[in-house]
């Protein structure tokens, strides 16, 4: 009898319908959602059986009756030998469905899988990872910071630096344009016409070179041009020198061009002390004389911003 009462029970909650236990309660059979059983894992969704103290489903007695064609009483009568039978204390077992124990039930593993033909899964959660977001943050920061360091240092660095550039060089220059005391003449660089275009010459003086060179190459079968009048160079007188030592500028092949650059010096020094002498059937532009060696290289040092190969000339 217990076995066939447990039966009905079973096919009841099968079939979706549940059933009401008279003074115990309702079971049946609801959906359940996904459920986390630890940190990374959840159960998937599944059929569970439920319990209500309230009656939510046919009888089992008016079921016992149906099956067994007798009548309510002789069915209550059924339904309560089994209740005693299977009920102890407040635990209700259903052999084949589960047990009820007070108002929680547990499904057996065969009555479970009947109900989730699917099985019952466990998910793992893979949790999403956030480096590449910290990777992303440490770099702005770093670019942050970079850009903040550049604009309050950078600026005074990299001017630091360009005048520490600008400033080697030329003190190298200097030097090796200035021979010491000890060497003659012959160490000192020799420096040509083209001197008369340096960096401190103006643009006029190029034009009377040009001048001088088209002359010397212009066809004589060219038509006459109408001549300019030629500013007369200044009358520098040569000279065979008061001072010891001078400061030259530059070699020139004819006493005009060395005449003409003295005038050109004469525009950016001041109280120029300057002569022209004559150097190996040449003629030398002086812008400095002295006895002293000293004192022509301290005046040449002076001057290198403007004229950077200037030498000393020893007229002894």
């Amino acid at each position: 009898m217990i076995e066939e009462v447990n039966k009905i029970i079973y096919n009841m909650l099968i079939s979706g319908r549940g059933v009401f236990l008279p003074d115990v309660g309702t079971l049946f059979i609801e959906r359940r959602g996904a459920r986390k059983i630890s940190a990374d894992r959840l159960l998937s969704p599944r059929n569970a059986v439920s319990f209500s103290s309230r009656e939510q489903a046919p009888s089992l007695v008016t079921e016992i009756a149906t099956i067994a064609g007798c009548g309510e009483e002789q069915a209550r009568d059924i339904y309560g030998r089994w209740l005693d039978k299977t009920r102890e204390g407040s635990t209700l077992k259903i052999g084949g469905v589960g047990v009820l124990n007070d108002k929680s039930f547990s499904a057996e593993a065969g009555f479970n899988t009947a109900i989730n033909p699917d099985g019952v899964k466990t998910l793992v959660i893979r949790r999403r990872s956030n480096a590449w977001l910290y990777a992303l943050c440490a770099v702005c920061v770093l670019v942050a910071v970079g850009v903040g360091v550049y604009m309050q240092w950078g600026t005074s660095l990299l001017s630091g630096m360009s005048v520490v550039k600008s400033n080697a060089p030329t003190e190298r220059i200097a030097d090796a344009a200035l021979p010491s005391a000890d060497n003659d003449i012959a160490d000192a660089p020799m420096q040509g016409d083209s001197l008369i275009n340096d960096a401190g010459a103006d643009a006029g003086a190029q034009n009377v070179q040009s001048a001088e060179n088209a002359e010397s190459v212009a066809p004589q079968t060219a038509p006459p041009a109408v001549e300019a009048e030629p500013t007369p160079a200044p009358a520098t007188s040569v000279s065979e020198g008061k001072y010891a030592y001078y400061v030259v500028m530059g070699v020139f092949s004819t006493e005009q061009n060395a005449n003409r650059a003295l005038e050109q010096v004469k525009r950016h020094i001041k109280d120029l002390n300057g002569a022209i002498l004559p150097f190996k059937g040449k003629f030398i532009t002086a812008i400095f004389g002295s006895d002293k060696r000293d004192d022509c290289a301290s005046f040449a040092r002076s001057y290198r911003d403007i004229y950077p190969d200037l030498w000393i000339y020893n007229v002894k």
